[in-house]
C-alpha cells in the first residue's frame, strides 16, 4: 500500500505540473495577498483530487467498454475546454502588486472550487487507476483486486501529490515574487491558458474520433 501511495503521488505531482488554473490562481494570489492564503488555495484546491479519482478507483472502470457513457465521458471534456480557452483569452490582464495584502478573499473555497471544475481529472485517473490495477511489482499487484483500502490509498495519494507542487509553488512564488511579477504582469499569461486549454480540446477530439 504504501509503495501504492508512493507511485500515484509522484504520478499526480508530475502531472499537476502544467500551467492549469489552480496552478495559475495559487501563484497569483501568493503574490497578490500572502504566502498564507496561497497554502489555503493550494489546500483546497487539491482536494476535488480525492473525489474525482476515488469515483475513478470506485466503479467507472466497471463501465462496459461498448456503453454509451464512455463516448459521453470522451466528448464531454471537448466543449468545456474550449470554453475556458476563449474565456481566457478575453479576460482583461491580472496585475499583480509586489506588496501582499492582508485581504483574502475564502481563497480554501475559491480553490475547491477550480479544483472540482477541471474536467480532465476524471478521466485521467480513470485511465491511471486501470493502468496500476494491471501493474505488478515482481510477483504481486500493484493494486490488489477487491481491495477497498487500495481505493483510497489511491485516491490520497492523489491529492498528496498535487498538494505537493502546489505548495512547492507557493515557495517558488514567494522567494521569487519581484522577479515573478515582471514575467506574470501583462496579457500573454491569459494567452498561454488559453492556447492550453484549446489544444487540450483539441488533443482530447482527436483522442475521442481515434
Amino acid at each position: 500500500m504504501l509503495l501504492l501511495f508512493f507511485i500515484v503521488s509522484v504520478i499526480s505531482f508530475a502531472g499537476s505540473m502544467h500551467p492549469g488554473t489552480v496552478n495559475l490562481a495559487v501563484v497569483q494570489t501568493t503574490l497578490s495577498q500572502s504566502r498564507r492564503a496561497g497554502l489555503w488555495l493550494a489546500l483546497g484546491g487539491s482536494l476535488p483530487e480525492i473525489g474525482y479519482s476515488g469515483l475513478a478507483a470506485g466503479g467507472l472502470m466497471l463501465i462496459p467498454a461498448q456503453s454509451s457513457w464512455t463516448v459521453v465521458l470522451a466528448y464531454a471534456p471537448i466543449p468545456v475546454l474550449l470554453g475556458a480557452g476563449l474565456a481566457a483569452f478575453r479576460q482583461k490582464p491580472v496585475v499583480l502588486s509586489v506588496a501582499p495584502t492582508n485581504g483574502v478573499s475564502l481563497p480554501f473555497w475559491k480553490g475547491i472550487a477550480l479544483g472540482a471544475t477541471n474536467p480532465q481529472l476524471l478521466p485521467f485517473w480513470s485511465a491511471v487507476w486501470l493502468y496500476l490495477s494491471q501493474a505488478t511489482i515482481g510477483s504481486h499487484m500493484l493494486v490488489p483486486a477487491g481491495q477497498f483500502t487500495s481505493q483510497w490509498v489511491f485516491a490520497l495519494g492523489t491529492a498528496a501529490g498535487a498538494f505537493g507542487l502546489l505548495v512547492g509553488l507557493v515557495w517558488l512564488a514567494d522567494w521569487q515574487r519581484h522577479r515573478l511579477l515582471r514575467y506574470l504582469n501583462g496579457p500573454w499569461i491569459n494567452r498561454l491558458t488559453g492556447g492550453l486549454f484549446i489544444g487540450m480540446a483539441i488533443w482530447q477530439l482527436v483522442q475521442a474520433v481515434m
